[in-house]
C-alpha cells in the first residue's frame, strides 16, 4: 500500500509539473518572438538612420567640394575681401635652393689648416 502511494504521488507530481514546464516553455517562445520582432524594428529604424546619415555626409563633401574650389575662393577674395589679382610686373618668382647639406666634421684638419702630429 506504500508503494502505490507513492506511485500515485510520483503520478501526480508529474501531473502537476508537466503542463508548468509546458506553459512555461511556450511563454519563453513567444517571448522570444517578439524580442526578436522588436530587435528586427530597431534594425530597420538604424538602417533608415544609416541611409539618410550617408546622404547627409556626400551632401557635406560636395558642399565643402564647392566652397574649397579655387573659383569659389578667388569670387569670396575679390567681392567680400577686395583683393585682386597681382599685376604682372609686381609677380617675381624665386627659385629654389637646393636641400641643406649635413656638415661634415674631421678631427684632421680645422678650418683647411692642418693640425700638428700630435694632436691628430
Amino acid at each position: 500500500m506504500k508503494r502505490r502511494v507513492r506511485e500515485n504521488k510520483g503520478r501526480g507530481l508529474i501531473k502537476f509539473v508537466f503542463p508548468l514546464y509546458l506553459f512555461i516553455g511556450v511563454f519563453a517562445l513567444i517571448w522570444l518572438g517578439t524580442a526578436v520582432v522588436n530587435l528586427e524594428y530597431g534594425l530597420g529604424q538604424l538602417e533608415r538612420q544609416k541611409i539618410e546619415l550617408v546622404k547627409e555626409r556626400k551632401f557635406l563633401l560636395a558642399e565643402r567640394a564647392s566652397l574649397y574650389s579655387a573659383e569659389k575662393i578667388e569670387e569670396i577674395a575679390i567681392k567680400h575681401l577686395s583683393m585682386s589679382l597681382p599685376e604682372r610686373e609686381k609677380v617675381f618668382f624665386v627659385k629654389s635652393a637646393s636641400k641643406p647639406a649635413p656638415y661634415k666634421v674631421s678631427m684632421k684638419s680645422v678650418s683647411g689648416i692642418a693640425l700638428p702630429k700630435e694632436e691628430r
